[in-house]
């Protein structure tokens, strides 16, 4: 049994001491039981001591997200104040567009309009068409602003008279002084009274003679009244001739257009010197041409 038991003798300075008898199993495991509370003292000391440093590192880096975060949350607002920004200048943008969109189209409609108007006009005086005259004092009806149909149909009716006027012969064959007009007269080869179905334009042999509307070739001969002479069909009841050529230009068949030359002044057929012969027929009767000379300026330069 003595050797179950672990003696421990404490001695003082003076010589007397203690003995203890511990038993030395109680003894192993109250070393051991301290031996263990230290070690995980140690290791809870130890993880303390990491679990502190992560802390640190965390609170760290969750400093440095919240900075982030702030930045990204700036740069948002500051993204979202640019986009409004900026849609606000498209809308500002897009409002003058529009604007200046109704603008223009008022501005060719009324030019449309007057250029309507004045080939109406043009159009009533030399009796295509009668022209009926608006008079806002006696007229109502819903306001209906300008829209693109409208404008449109404006641009219709103006490419539809100008097509019209494109075949009326409008304007000077050449650009010669006028030596005989229209109508009654004293015939220059007889001496009497006699009826001119033309115009006669005085001009040099050689010179150049321009159509004065799209037309078809009717005819290309030569006679002893009218001498080398053309004859075009213009396809609404309109016709024009040109008589006592010297040389023709085109042959029967033949398209011409508007300003197109199609031969020269001469002294050929019945004719007392060199000039020109121009006539117009309207559904085959003889018409004054001197109203379609003198509507040729506005019209040829509408068609422009």
């Amino acid at each position: 049994m003595a050797q179950d038991k672990l003696h421990i003798i404490i001695t003082g300075e003076q010589g007397n001491g203690r003995s203890f008898a511990v038993c030395k199993k109680t003894a192993r495991r109250t070393i051991i039981a301290v031996l263990s509370i230290s070690i995980i003292l140690i290791l809870g000391f130890l993880a303390g001591i990491a679990f502190f440093s992560q802390n640190l590192n965390l609170s760290s880096k969750n400093r440095v997200l919240d900075s982030r975060l702030v930045e990204t949350m700036t740069a948002l607002d500051e993204i979202q104040a640019s986009r409004t920004n900026l849609i606000a200048r498209y809308e500002d943008k897009i409002a003058r567009l529009e604007e200046d969109r109704e603008n223009l189209l008022e501005s060719s409609i009324s030019r449309l309009d007057e250029k309507s108007k004045v080939i109406e006009k043009v159009m009533d005086n030399i009796g295509v068409e009668v022209k009926i005259e608006e008079d806002p004092n006696h007229s109502g009806g819903p306001y209906i602003s300008p829209d693109e149909q409208y404008c449109d149909q404006l641009i219709l009716k103006a490419d539809r008279y100008l097509e019209v006027l494109n075949k009326i012969p409008l304007g000077r064959p050449v650009p010669g002084k006028i030596s005989s007009k229209f109508g009654n007269r004293t015939d220059p080869i007889k001496k009497r009274q006699a009826f001119h179905p033309g115009i006669d334009f005085r001009g040099n042999t050689g010179d150049e003679i321009k159509a004065t509307a799209d037309a078809v070739v009717k005819t290309a001969a030569s006679n002893n009244v009218l001498g080398n002479h053309i004859i075009l069909a213009h396809g609404n009841g309109y016709e024009s001739i040109f008589a006592h050529l010297h040389k023709r230009l085109v042959k029967k068949g033949d398209k011409v257009k508007r300003g197109q030359v199609i031969g020269h002044i001469g002294n050929t057929g019945r004719s007392t010197g060199s000039h020109l012969h121009y006539g117009i027929r309207y559904n085959k009767k003889s018409i004054d041409p001197m109203k379609y000379l003198q509507v040729a300026d506005l019209t040829l330069s509408l068609s422009k």
